[in-house]
């Protein structure tokens, strides 16, 4: 995936601040030249027109003429800035022509200062890098560092033809961050998911069971027989020191809260918290950071957590230099933080639920999966208003990223193949099988995704072996839980693909002798032969590789190896039953 960071700062306390019409910043886009851009609002004229945009005070029409107002602001501040030199320009020539006849100084006087009423924009580096070929999802990387601009909808932006930025090309996916020490002791991404679910209706109901079957389902591969909790843990009716008691206690990997958006009851914090149930009072306004210390215990393993409650990214109280529940935990070390800076329907609640969590657990880049959550948000609008729009992602991800995609992939396959197991012993019908076949479809797919993105040469031999183990496990489904001639004729050709993967590998990278092996044994089964000298090249490797210490790969990868000598008459220094 590629990645164009902007940012914005100014200069001063950045951690307060208002919006004024004229106010410059400074806006960096990759490694182009820091450039000025002019803010084009002020702060009271930000606030009526944001607030037309909550659904239980305004009409459409006016939410329309919002956003439409605010998709233009946003626009201008990502691609567009001043043309100074042009500016300067014309003002060299009114001053240095002395000759120059009357009309012409006033019509050049006119132009400048026609210029200076339109802020003189023009179209800046993002656009150029928007514009440019690519065959896969594009980040935009916005750090806005003063206080003001964290408020704006940037997610609103258009793209030149009038359509939201985030449908442009291949599709471009805006998230946030902030910078911070914070960012140097983020944890690591676990394989093995355990959520907690946390709900409240201390401010009213909530689709409670609608988000646990879908979390329930997301989290479908990776569940056991038994004690579902030690995946997905849920606390009902959630108080807060509840809340601090499982985070605390249970080494959650992501954390999802449903609850009520409120506004804090303090005359000088305008901020907003969530409604979790109350031993006495029934209904407890929570803070940001009251959330962020209850979670604390959690903050070594939790890497997401998602907010399903109304203005739980609202940045609205710029004058605060506390921030909101989102913001909050994202400094607080939690690297990913999805949320709604706006009021959230609940069928927008619910899609954030189902769609980012199921892409998620199937293995997608999370940048991905938050991209495709709004683009369901964007086509379901009719029952999800402008919840698009809404959706904010506080994303810091480590190097490491992509190894853990690798990981968490061979994972899912090894579920997936127990998964069919176990049917198989159960006697189950043929569908479920097909299920099976169909997600082993999906790995391979997410698989070749993440090929393109991979440079390690490491990850690039990992990922080309995950690809010719998902289509040998495909195989092997449809051949022997299926069978029917389509079944057979679709499993010969997965494994000619498991076969092709497994020769890349090991053409790549011939020290990797287990590639080399799964390479050879495909070749003697589909063709009846293996090539002598590749062969050679594999049980070398693994000879090499036996002599380290604790090494028992290369053990396994020599025995198969014996076995497959005799289809070439070429002997091993020992037999297959001596090395077994």
């Amino acid at each position: 995936m590629k990645s164009v960071l902007v940012e914005f700062t100014r200069f001063n306390d950045l951690a307060t601040g208002v919006l004024r019409s004229g106010d410059e910043y400074l806006r960096t886009i990759k490694d182009n030249p820091v450039q000025q851009v002019r803010m084009e609002i002020d702060q009271i004229d930000f606030n009526d027109t944001i607030k037309k945009l909550r659904y239980a005070t305004h009409d459409e029409t006016e939410r329309k003429q919002a956003l439409n107002k605010l998709s233009t602001l946003v626009s201008n501040l990502l691609r567009r800035h001043e043309d100074r030199k042009q500016q300067q320009k014309l003002l060299e020539l009114v001053t240095g022509n002395p000759d120059a006849e009357a009309e012409d100084l006033l019509r050049l006087v006119k132009e400048i200062q026609q210029r200076e009423k339109s802020n003189t924009l023009e179209e800046g580096p993002l656009l150029a890098e928007l514009g440019k070929d690519s065959d896969s999802l594009l980040q935009v990387d916005l750090v806005t560092n003063s206080a003001e601009l964290s408020a704006l909808p940037f997610e609103s932006a258009l793209s030149e033809d009038g359509t939201p930025l985030f449908l442009q090309g291949k599709g471009v996916v805006l998230t946030r961050r902030v910078r911070g020490e914070f960012n140097e002791t983020l944890p690591e991404w676990q394989e093995k998911p355990r959520v907690l679910f946390a709900w409240s209706e201390a401010g009213g109901a909530v689709p409670h069971d609608l988000h646990y079957e879908a979390l329930l389902q997301a989290l479908e591969m990776w569940l056991p027989k038994t004690d579902v909790e030690s995946v997905l843990f849920e606390v009902g009716n959630a108080k807060l020191r509840q809340i601090e008691a499982a985070a605390k206690e249970g080494n959650f990997t992501h954390i999802h809260l449903l609850a009520h958006g409120s506004q804090l009851k303090h005359d000088d914090d305008q901020r907003f918290g969530i409604a979790l149930d109350h031993p006495i009072e029934k209904a407890d306004v929570v803070s940001p950071e009251q959330l962020s210390k209850a979670l604390a215990g959690s903050r070594s393993s939790a890497v997401v957590v998602t907010l399903a409650a109304c203005d739980a990214g609202n940045e609205n109280d710029v004058i605060n230099p506390e921030k909101s529940l989102a913001r909050q935990l994202h400094v607080s070390g939690f690297p990913v933080v999805i949320a709604s800076q706006l009021p959230l329907t609940v069928p927008g609640a619910n899609i954030l639920v189902k769609h980012f969590y199921e892409d998620l657990f199937e293995g997608l880049d999370l940048r991905e999966a938050l991209h495709r959550t709004r683009v369901q948000l964007y086509r379901q609008s009719e029952d999800t208003g402008h919840d698009w729009v809404s959706l904010v992602g506080y994303v810091q991800l480590r190097e490491g990223y992509a190894d853990y995609r690798l990981k968490a992939q061979f994972k899912i396959l090894r579920n997936l193949s127990a998964k069919a197991e176990a049917l198989a012993g159960s006697g189950a019908p043929l569908e479920q099988f097909s299920t099976i076949v169909e997600k082993l479809k999906i790995r391979i797919q997410s698989l070749n995704s993440l090929l393109q993105e991979t440079h390690n040469l490491q990850a690039l031999d990992e990922n080309r072996g995950l690809l010719g183990s998902a289509e040998k496990r495909r195989a092997e489904v449809l051949f022997r839980h299926l069978g029917d001639d389509d079944s057979m004729r679709e499993s010969r050709h997965a494994l000619a693909e498991a076969y092709r993967w497994y020769e890349e590998a090991f053409a790549a990278n011939p020290s990797h002798h287990w590639s080399g092996v799964q390479y050879l044994a495909l070749q003697a089964a589909l063709k009846g032969t293996v090539d002598r000298n590749d062969w050679k090249t594999a049980y070398r490797a693994a000879e090499v590789d036996r002599k380290r210490p604790d090494e028992y790969w290369a053990l396994g990868s020599l025995t198969e190896l014996a076995l497959l000598s005799r289809l070439i008459d070429e002997p091993t220094d020992d037999t297959a039953e001596v090395y077994l």
